[in-house]
């Protein structure tokens, strides 16, 4: 994306921060045990430097993309595998990377407790403490996270995730493991009918922040593949969507980042991964395929400009 001259013109002219969708992932970085592929974190590194952006990391321990070298890999070698991914790419990064996902997606989809995965079947819980502690080792400075999805909503699902991601928080800080705060993904989904709703999260958030946590929005879109056809209808709808959830998120303090999850529609993820029943290509983003800006942006913007003091 960023050798596209208009894109990058629309990044640069939008964005004080960076997160790469895929570049960071295992399977990019270390497709052979102890073989390190940064050239891509090096590129990022040096585009984020030369146009004084942030850069997040995103992210070093994930059930998905994975190299199938791990696989069947005894506990031991496993954790140790672990142990030099994540102190090899954080150390790589160290002073130039601001914030990481340090792990990603580790609370099963339907809340009850930890996802089942390679790390939890293979190394037990404690994967996720070792992880956080090697990375605060390799940049004592960096904001690490755990970032997961579905813990905007108003539904009982949303809820016991929530409760499930507050039990491993406890847990975390009980045991003295560091941690900066919590990603909340933000794939959001325009709901077929009425208004959307994010009654309650302001009250997780609130949670997080009693408990000394940061809070980043990090991967943030608006599905609409609920939605008809219509194209002012669905821009519509997705433009409240995100006018609603930026109104419930704005208002606490802690805060620091909100990141979409791409700039233009032409470069969203859901369209492969969430494709609409129509076969219509989604709209989910503030710009649309051409690089025009669509009603989400005007709702973001002003949302954005109502807590921003003019400088």
């Amino acid at each position: 994306g960023l050798d596209d001259p208009a894109l990058k013109a629309l990044l640069l002219g939008n964005v004080g921060s960076l997160t790469p969708e895929n570049a960071l992932k295992w399977d990019a970085t270390e497709p052979a045990g102890g073989r390190f592929s940064l050239e891509a974190m090096d590129r990022l590194l040096a585009f984020s430097a030369r146009h004084r952006l942030a850069l997040r990391g995103h992210t070093l321990v994930w059930h998905q993309q994975l190299p199938a070298w791990l696989d069947g890999l005894p506990a031991p070698q496993l954790r140790a595998a672990l142990e030099r991914h994540v102190r090899t790419l954080v150390g790589y990064g160290r002073g130039r990377i601001q914030s990481w996902d340090v792990i990603n997606e580790p609370i099963d989809p339907e809340g009850q407790g930890l996802r089942r995965s390679l790390w939890l079947d293979t190394l037990g819980p404690a994967y996720i403490a070792d992880a956080l502690r090697w990375a605060r080792q390799a940049d004592p400075a960096a904001r690490l996270l755990i970032n997961d999805y579905g813990l905007e909503g108003d539904d009982p699902q949303t809820a016991r995730k929530r409760v499930a991601m507050l039990q491993l928080v406890d847990d975390l800080k009980r045991r003295g493991v560091p941690l900066d705060g919590i990603g909340l993904q933000a794939h959001l989904l325009a709901p077929a009918e009425g208004s959307p709703t994010f009654r309650t999260l302001p009250v997780f958030l609130a949670e997080l922040r009693r408990r000394g946590l940061q809070v980043e929005i990090t991967e943030l879109d608006v599905s609409d593949r609920l939605l008809p056809a219509d194209t002012a209808q669905r821009d519509r709808r997705v433009a409240d969507t995100y006018d609603a959830f930026l109104k419930a998120v704005l208002q606490e303090p802690a805060l620091r980042r909100i990141t979409s999850w791409g700039l233009s529609d032409r470069d969203s993820w859901l369209n492969t991964t969430f494709p609409r029943p129509d076969g219509l290509p989604q709209r989910p983003l503030p710009y649309d395929e051409a690089l025009r800006p669509k009603p989400a942006r005007s709702s973001i913007a002003e949302r954005l400009q109502s807590i921003t003091p003019p400088r």
